[in-house]
């Protein structure tokens, strides 16, 4: 009777582990088979053409995600403007546009789209420069660095097809972990599998970071952008500055942006006026 019993625990046991193993496992499939659409990759667009403008003035526009977002109501477009009037003594105009929490792919998506946050309307009537603010959410999506990178060279692609010359914003080390700590926890599950997917760190910055700047020199990339390196306008290098950012600890603040517009500034008037490495470390533009 005994011997009975235990056999009978036993069978329970094993039929609890085999269960447990096959929710495991097939919630693993059914999640790597929800995720598939997620990370596919954009393929590249039909250029729709840029207006040959017929004016003095220096066009510079700023397309991406919330940093681009937030460059108007946070410093005001205006004031990066001005800056760089005072300096060239020739008419500038500057506008910036973006989607906050956009990745990658939905940037170079938004270059081809009139409305709602479509930067079509913005490129099509012509720039001298772009300021392009991205990677930031492709690290908080955990999507990895190859479909960052696929998507971010679509971006820089069609940019110098149309004579518009790019200029990359280095990432730093913003905390992502901060925004997202009270999350549920069946999203950070899927993160945590998103991650496992792409083969990089939950919510890091770095990696991505690291792999455009290594595949810009790579494909001899960065003779054809403005390259604003970070220390160049974080006085804490690759870490955040409390003093910069809003409290979040991802998005700047007034000051923040005034110090990393100087340094643009700094980096457009010396390849304007002096043809100046596009790598270099600018210093700001006070």
């Amino acid at each position: 009777m005994k011997e009975s019993i235990n056999l009978n625990r036993y069978k329970v046991f094993l039929f609890v582990v085999v269960l447990f193993i096959l929710l495991v496992v097939g919630g693993w499939v059914f999640l790597n088979y929800r995720l598939e659409h997620i990370l596919t990759k954009a393929q590249p667009k039909q250029p729709y053409g840029i207006e040959v403008r017929k004016t003095d003035t220096l066009k510079i526009v700023a397309i991406g995600d919330s940093w681009a977002g937030l460059h108007q109501s946070s410093f005001g477009d205006s004031v990066f403007q001005d800056m760089l009037v005072g300096k060239l003594h020739r008419p500038v105009s500057f506008h910036s546009k973006g989607k906050g929490g956009e990745i990658s792919r939905g940037i170079y998506n938004l270059m081809f789209e009139d409305e709602g946050y479509g930067t079509k309307e913005l490129l099509s009537s012509g720039a001298d420069y772009c300021i392009v603010f991205a990677g930031i959410n492709d690290a908080a999506a955990n999507l990895g660095t190859k479909q960052f990178l696929h998507h971010y060279r679509l971006i820089l692609d069609f940019l110098v097809a149309e004579g518009i010359k790019p200029i990359v914003v280095e990432i730093p080390d913003v905390n992502i972990w901060n925004v997202y700590k009270d999350k549920p926890i069946k999203d950070f599950v899927v993160d945590f599998v998103k991650s496992r997917k792409t083969n990089c760190n939950m919510y890091e910055v770095k990696e991505y970071r690291k792999q455009l700047r290594s595949d810009l020199a790579k494909n001899d990339w960065l003779g054809k952008v403005l390259y604003i390196q970070v220390q160049s306008w974080n006085t804490s290098g690759l870490s955040v500055n409390e003093q910069l950012f809003m409290p979040d600890q991802v998005h700047l603040n007034s000051l923040g942006y005034k110090r990393l517009d100087s340094c643009i500034a700094a980096a457009i008037y010396s390849d304007l006026e002096q043809g100046t490495n596009s790598a270099s470390f600018y210093e700001p533009m006070e």
